[in-house]
């Protein structure tokens, strides 16, 4: 006897789309069956979803929750916690989310997952998983020497910043050489890096120029965090990357000079992946001009029109890899308490959107297969950070986490619809997606609009494939 039983629906496995029924046992997939020759007496509980979309629950791979805005860090306001994000993420048809464990100095590096952990356990709604993170200009050898058995315990990816942002945060910039240090170990232990990858020098520089100049409006973002930054220090990662035989993982990037240089790395056969934001690829630096203009910020910047319209096209064409969200929840009077480079509030609340958003832009206006629809939302990221394909894939034996979407609908969003925030940078937004039923390791967790169960999400372990760490596996 089956657990339940979805009929009717087109259902996305890596194979491609079909309808099939698909019946769930003990929280995974049991069978996937030509749709209608299952016999519905066969499980505990039917659910037709005729007409409707059924894909892998996403991944986000890039969340940030609990943690002090560095811009804010005088006052102590944080960002919300694993309650409220992965709330939006649930009802938003995502089920598994990626935050970061950060290595304070004195930790074990184990100490910094325990830690992190501490906050999600008992407060999700989704599962999670972990990149151990370093905001250090230097970390001791004794530490780095701990990755390997941190990797053997199940956290297979890393993650450096290569700027401290702005003058004025508190410094989490990690020098080039423990970057190489890091890198050595991650590719050694069979890890990915993460890099947050803008050039040091530029962005402050820019900043004193900017200052001397009297623009230091948000309108003047772009300019702070600019396309040279992007260049040179994507140039300097997959450089050292390739030196040291590393596999790469680069976030969020904002300019088609960063496209370009991944789009080079990997037709040259090297392991480096590409992550782009939903606002990087729909909205540009001109929206910085509107008058709550930083609800669309997030570092590096949004850029000019030409370097957002080649968002879509790298990710159709497989350059990039991921679309993910950099989400740092918070509410309207948090995230436009600043308005200038140096006190805007990075990062904003666009987990539930996003499979929303990746529909509507993708599939719907662009003609994206829906398989790749599924590599960009849920499978690459699965792939690249040791998920897969317990996570990212409708196939029998992975998690039953699924996602199921109404694509018959022609809707404009509000923040009312939504549960992460006050606000939404998409109010207003036309989408031609919306989940109305989300499954966690086959419990029912969202039902037409409707959150069923309290939380229950668990720290999934890491384990990268010697296929992603080795080439450009997807």
């Amino acid at each position: 006897m089956f657990d339940l039983l979805l009929t009717g629906g087109l259902i996305v496995t890596p194979a491609g789309a079909e309808r099939l029924d698909l019946a769930i046992k003990d929280g995974k997939i049991a069978a996937l069956a030509l749709a209608g020759t299952t016999p519905l007496d066969s499980a505990a509980r039917v659910i037709d979803v005729t007409g409707k979309l059924v894909v892998p629950g996403g991944v986000d791979p890039h969340v940030h929750t609990n943690s002090v805005l560095p811009t804010a860090a005088e006052s102590g306001i944080k960002c919300f916690g694993a309650d409220r994000v992965s709330e939006g993420a649930i009802y938003g048809g995502t089920t598994t989310l990626v935050d970061f464990a950060h290595w304070q100095p004195g930790d074990d590096l184990e100490d910094s997952f325990q830690r992190k952990a501490a906050e999600w356990n008992g407060q999700t709604y989704t599962d999670f998983a972990l990149h151990g993170t370093f905001k250090e200009p230097e970390v001791p050898f004794e530490v780095l020497e701990q990755i390997p058995d941190a990797v053997a315990n199940g956290h297979g990816s890393y993650k450096v910043w290569m700027t401290n942002t702005t003058p004025t945060r508190p410094h989490q910039k990690t020098d080039l050489g423990t970057m190489w240090g890091i890198m050595e170990q991650t590719a050694a232990a069979g890890a990915m890096l993460a890099v947050h990858a803008e050039d040091d020098d530029i962005v402050m520089y820019s900043y004193k120029r900017l200052k001397r100049a009297g623009t230091i409006g948000i309108d003047h973002m772009h300019h702070a965090h600019n396309v040279l930054s992007e260049r040179l220090s994507f140039q300097r990662a997959i450089t050292l990357a390739r030196h040291v035989g590393a596999a790469i993982y680069l976030m969020h990037v904002s300019a088609n000079d960063g496209i370009r240089a991944i789009r080079d790395a990997r037709g040259e056969g090297a392991p480096i992946y590409g992550e782009i934001l939903p606002h990087y690829a729909y909205f540009s630096a001109e929206n910085y001009r509107e008058p709550h203009g930083a609800i669309y910020h997030t570092y590096p910047s949004l850029k000019d029109a030409d370097d957002r319209d080649d968002m879509w096209p790298a990710l159709i064409d497989g350059t990039l890899s991921t679309l993910a969200t950099d989400g740092v929840c918070t509410d309207f009077d948090v995230k436009t308490r600043g308005n200038t480079i140096y006190d805007a509030t990075g990062g904003h609340a666009g987990v539930e959107m996003r499979m929303a958003v990746a529909y509507t832009e993708g599939v719907a206006d662009r003609g994206l297969e829906l398989t790749r629809f599924v590599d960009l939302t849920s499978a690459n990221a699965a792939k690249i950070l040791g998920l897969y394909p317990r996570k990212g894939a409708i196939a029998v034996g992975s998690d039953a986490d699924l996602a199921v979407l109404d694509t018959n609908v022609d809707r404009r969003v509000t923040a009312a619809d939504l549960h992460e925030a006050d606000y939404s940078p998409w109010e207003g937004y036309r989408a031609r997606a919306w989940n109305t039923l989300t499954i966690l390791r086959g419990e029912v967790m969202v039902e037409d609009g409707t959150l069923l169960l309290g939380p229950r999400g668990e720290l999934q372990k890491q384990r990268v494939s010697s296929d992603v760490l080795n080439r450009p596996a997807c």
